[in-house]
């Protein structure tokens, strides 16, 4: 959690209660709505360049719908996480900057 700044959503639908859950991506603050998935939250602050794959490129979401493996992401210090299917938490700290083999991790 390192920035103080939060990145808007532009992209967005009402929250019930106007209740918002403040989840961290890329060290940035951003308000997500309770039953929202990682993919939607992305989506809602304008990121589409989801995740960099083993093959070291930078990719998006292809299916959204947990098929493709197009969109994972580490959450938490967890790697190929699926931001499609993965319901946001408080305070979960998303990562889309980092890969398992940057880092040292098995292939």
């Amino acid at each position: 959690m390192e920035s103080k700044e939060k990145l808007p959503r532009s992209q967005d639908v009402v929250p019930p209660n106007g209740q918002f859950i403040p989840v961290w991506v890329d060290g940035t603050q951003v308000d997500g709505i309770p039953g929202e998935s990682i993919l939607s939250v992305l989506f809602a602050v304008g990121k589409r360049s989801i995740t960099k794959n083993d093959h070291g490129k930078v990719t998006g979401a292809y299916c959204g719908m947990g098929v493709c493996h197009c969109c994972t992401v580490k959450v938490n210090n967890q790697h190929k996480v699926k931001a499609c299917q993965t319901l946001i938490e408080p305070s979960m700290e998303i990562d889309t900057q980092s890969n398992r083999l940057d880092e040292g991790g098995m292939a």
